[in-house]
């Protein structure tokens, strides 16, 4: 076939698949301009999703009325000048594609204002202009987009629904917001009002106006000043924690970025305080010399490459520990000078802090841990006849207020020892087990054959509750009429997705009610829920709507499976440890739990003695 030239119109379409993802991506785009033009107030107003309007409003620069059209010109940029300036960008924008690829897909209005000069009204259909004529108005730019993707339908079949291409802006504008707290942000959906943030320079006022008090009260400042090098943000307590990485947000030199490093550097920061599966929030801002950074990998620049990779985990890693121990010790949320003093150094393969002329080391000590952070066993008294003081008959036993029963072969033969070396067994479907004990409060030990088994008390509780869910999902989850409903706030953002959500959440037991534009009220809930309901409802607000739905119903399951389990760190009795073996044996897919992490490992007779230079 013939080689040609593709035309300018399509040209700029191809660019638009980079850039224009979806509605979110013009928003991104378009306020991010506003901040390069130096605005001071930001106002975004979306109505379908912003599939059929998106309007940006800020009190910047303006843009000529000479240079406007010139603006939705490829590659037409005010933000750098020569190939030098790519290796020191310290605009949010530079590449010049944004405008022409966003005409392309859309019907655009712009209207601007420069502090001297004329107003100038522009209106492009398809990047084709439409009209051109002086117009007085305020000081600043106002962009109008309408009906997003009208000409390339192939594109706009594959969007979701308004509610759902809604929640990504939503949370565009969050990150760009807390990117530069110093601009007052507003952002409203359907005219109505989602926050706005007050401009004052506040990175945790910020985050108020966003998720309000009781989100935030859950956080503690970072801050930390270096010569080439600085640390500042907001992380989460120890003891308040997510199950997933959606409110890990990362900026460098005010931008925000996606970074399995830095996540990987978090993880690591927080390493000991966190269980599998756990994870913490951060919203954490690094400022680094520009050369130190290369930000031109992608076209939507959430991608970056750090000169000195190590430097940067080692940094935030460590900055994270050192501020956490501090926080430990003192119980402040504030910084301490502590954290805003020490130095980065390199000492024998570890990282270290400097408080003045004292080092920090920041490994763990298990020292001062009962027994130097040995097992801890917990024998129970014997079991054996009725009459006995710790005599138990029933082939039941309640866990977390749930009742797991043995089947009735194991019930009459369960015997159990402690470790004073009277003899018990448990028969399990013709199997001999004994139970050890309990290990760290999150492992149960048992013996089977020529098997030690080692048994992840969470998780395989975890497996047993997610398979009877499972099976009972048909039969309708067992619900209870609450006598004091339940009243609570949500953000706007978690409003849209319970919207999403109900449906499925009804299905589970739920029976909820909106009051007002932020709060609903339960009024029926999971019987086995009881004083959890708000923790797993926000909970699974988090998941995201992008799921299959089968896959979605899924991970609700496997939630409300993991809530209502024991946790690492509870004690158990032997009973309870017998009754979660007993059930796990008879469960399907025991091995692993829902999220596929192991429930059981063995160690057989022959490897110990291997390792023990037995044999």
């Amino acid at each position: 076939m013939q080689i040609k030239l593709l035309d300018d119109r399509l040209v700029n379409k191809i660019a638009a698949g980079e850039v224009v993802e979806r509605p979110a991506s013009i928003v991104k785009e378009l306020v991010e301009n506003a901040i390069d033009a130096g605005s001071s107030r930001i106002s975004v107003l979306i109505a379908g999703g912003g599939i059929d309007r998106i309007e940006v409003v800020d009190n910047g620069y303006g843009i000529p009325a000479h240079d406007v059209l010139l603006a939705f010109e490829r590659h037409a940029t005010s933000k750098i000048q020569a190939e030098a300036d790519l290796n020191s960008i310290h605009t949010m924008g530079f590449r010049g594609e944004a405008l022409p690829s966003i005409a392309s897909v859309s019907r655009i209005e712009i209207l601007s204002q420069c502090e001297s000069g004329a107003g100038i009204r522009v209106c492009l259909d398809g990047g084709k202009l439409k009209a051109k004529e002086y117009y007085p108005t305020a000081a600043g730019t106002k962009i109008i987009v309408r009906d997003v993707f009208y000409n390339t339908p192939a594109r706009k079949k594959f969007l979701k629904s308004p509610v759902s291409e809604g929640i990504h802006i939503h949370e565009v504008i969050i990150r760009l917001a807390l990117s530069r707290p110093d601009i007052s942000f507003t952002f409203a959906n359907e005219k109505k009002l989602y926050f706005k943030t007050p401009g004052n320079g506040s990175i945790r006022d910020v985050m108020i106006s966003i998720y309000g008090h009781d989100y935030v009260s859950n956080f503690i400042d970072i801050e930390w000043q270096g010569e080439n090098y600085a640390i500042r943000g907001l992380i989460s307590k120890p003891e308040w924690r997510r199950t997933n990485r959606k409110n890990q947000l990362f900026y460098v030199n005010n931008r925000f970025i996606k970074s399995p490093m830095l996540a990987k550097a978090v993880d690591e920061g927080y390493r000991g305080r966190l269980l599998s599966r756990e994870y913490p929030a951060v919203v954490l801002f690094l400022t680094v010399d520009s050369n130190e950074v290369d930000v031109n990998v992608h076209p939507q620049k959430t991608e970056i490459r750090f000169r000195d990779e190590k430097m940067i985990f080692n940094l935030v890693n460590r900055g994270l520990k050192v501020r956490l121990e501090q926080f430990s010790i003192t119980g402040s949320t504030e910084v301490s000078d502590l954290d805003s003093s020490f130095n980065f150094m390199e000492d024998r393969g570890y990282t270290s802090f400097r408080n003045g002329s004292k080092y920090i080391d920041t490994r763990r000590d298990v020292s001062g841990l009962p027994d130097g952070g040995q097992p801890r066993w917990y024998p129970e008294a014997r079991i054996n006849e009725p009459g006995d003081e710790n005599y138990i008959a029933a082939p039941t036993c309640k866990i977390n207020d749930q009742t797991l029963a043995f089947n009735e072969s194991s019930a009459a033969s369960a015997t159990f020892k402690s470790s004073d070396g009277i003899a018990a067994q448990m028969a399990f479907d013709n199997s001999e087990y004994a139970v050890i004990g309990q290990c760290f409060n999150s492992y149960i030990l048992c013996e089977k054959d020529e098997d030690l088994w080692i048994v992840d008390q969470h998780a395989a509780h975890e497996r047993i509750n997610y398979n009877r869910l499972l099976d009972n999902r048909t039969k309708g989850c067992e619900s209870q009429l609450l006598a004091f409903p339940i009243a609570f706030d949500l953000s706007s953002a978690e409003m849209d997705s319970l919207e999403l959500k109900m449906k499925n959440l009804q299905e589970y037991g739920f029976q909820i009610e909106a009051l007002g534009d932020n709060t609903v009220v339960i009024r029926s809930a999971p019987t086995f829920l009881r004083g959890q309901e708000i923790d797993i409802i926000k909970e699974l607000l988090e998941i995201s709507e992008e799921l299959h739905p089968d896959e979605l119903k899924k991970e609700i399951l496997a939630r409300i499976a993991c809530k209502q389990s024991v946790k690492a760190g509870q004690s158990l009795t032997r009973q309870e440890m017998a009754t979660i073996i007993n059930a796990l044996i008879q469960t399907a897919d025991f091995h692993n739990c829902p999220h596929g992490r192991p429930t059981i490992i063995k160690l057989n007779h022959q490897e110990l003695d291997k390792r023990f230079k037995r044999k």
